[in-house]
């Protein structure tokens, strides 16, 4: 099934089955006055990213490529919470030139980006069905890593973005993963150091002008259970929300989040609670993966906090789960597209 249908229309919801493209060139995209988009504007209107992260006691990496239209933007940052070292890599690049690749499929084909000796690489092997991150960087550092989604109910949503779009967005957090890390900060075998991964691949006509917030994490329980939490508030909350958690892999939906922190001290104590009571979660941040861009008609201010969480997260079926210093992140970003 592909995400918009043989009338130009866009399917909405949440989705169990996979979707097979995001065929935004079939979209019956009109203007707010009702009439048909120009070819300018479907162009330069649809917007990709896709961000993966790796989780663990011992190791944390945040990766993603960003596709604009005019600009790319990439970025990958290491953090050892034993060492408090911190890492951080920035690459931009024009929306041409072939400075890059993406895929309209959320499973499958590759995303690539590259500058000078720089590359990263996200991808679904053809052959295993694995989803992997693969970084080569100038300086030496160099990620492999890959994980499976087998046994996995990844969150599938789109909904309707202003009057005229939609974003369809693919949410996965509380998955082991493998491979390996190597860089300044020190050399980890993600299976030896307990290590989850987490996935948020994004596309569509987005609003022109957006703010969320978001929170994640990923982490193994002390029972053995891998955990997972994936939430947001300000996108994704057009008649549904994008808001769950996975206990090995079943998911569970929450209602919709609020975020309580300070804007003026990213760095102070987030809450994170759901209107139904399912979540209620303390954030301390350790650090910041934090970029401005301004390219005039387009710009972000990101900013994304890597951290602990602690509290209780309540399943559907009643049961309560302790959160005890599972590391993940927090967001606060507005982006103008």
């Amino acid at each position: 099934m592909d995400l918009i249908d043989d009338r130009g229309r866009v399917r909405t919801g949440i989705f169990k089955q996979p979707v097979g493209t995001v065929n935004y060139r079939d979209f019956n995209l009109k203007t707010p006055m009702g009439e048909k988009a120009g070819k300018l504007r479907r162009w330069f209107g649809f917007n990709q990213f896709q961000f993966m992260s790796i989780i663990s006691p011992d190791i944390i990496a945040g990766c993603a490529i960003v596709d604009t239209r005019l600009a790319v933007v990439a970025f990958l940052y290491l953090y050892n919470p034993k060492t408090r070292a911190f890492k951080n890599y920035q690459f931009k690049a024009p929306g041409f030139g072939g400075f890059h690749k993406t895929s309209l499929s959320p499973d499958n084909g590759a995303w690539l980006f590259r500058s000078g000796a720089n590359e990263i690489h996200m991808a679904i092997n053809p052959q295993t069905g694995l989803r992997e991150l693969t970084v080569r960087l100038k300086d030496g550092t160099a990620i492999d890593m890959d994980y499976s989604e087998q046994n996995f109910s990844p969150m599938r949503i789109c909904t309707p973005a202003d009057l005229t779009g939609f974003a369809f967005t693919q949410k996965v957090a509380g998955v082991r993963c493998r491979g390996e890390i190597r860089s300044s900060l020190g050399n980890f075998d993600l299976e030896t150091v307990n290590a989850c991964a987490t996935l948020d691949w994004t596309a569509g006509y987005l609003r022109r002008c957006c703010f969320w917030n978001w929170s994640c994490f990923s982490g193994v329980l002390d029972d053995g259970r891998v955990i997972g939490l994936n939430g947001a508030c300000g996108v994704n909350e057009t008649s549904y929300t994008e808001n769950c958690f996975w206990v090995d892999g079943s998911l569970n939906k929450v209602d919709t989040l609020i975020f309580d922190y300070d804007p003026a001290n990213l760095h102070d104590t987030w809450h994170v609670t759901s209107g139904d009571g399912k979540v209620d979660l303390k954030f301390t941040p350790e650090g910041c993966q934090a970029e401005k861009n301004n390219f005039l008609i387009m710009a972000s201010n990101f900013s994304q906090m890597f951290g602990r969480y602690n509290g209780t997260l309540t399943t559907t079926d009643g049961e309560v789960i302790t959160i005890c210093d599972q590391y993940g992140f927090t967001e606060e970003h507005y982006a103008k597209w």
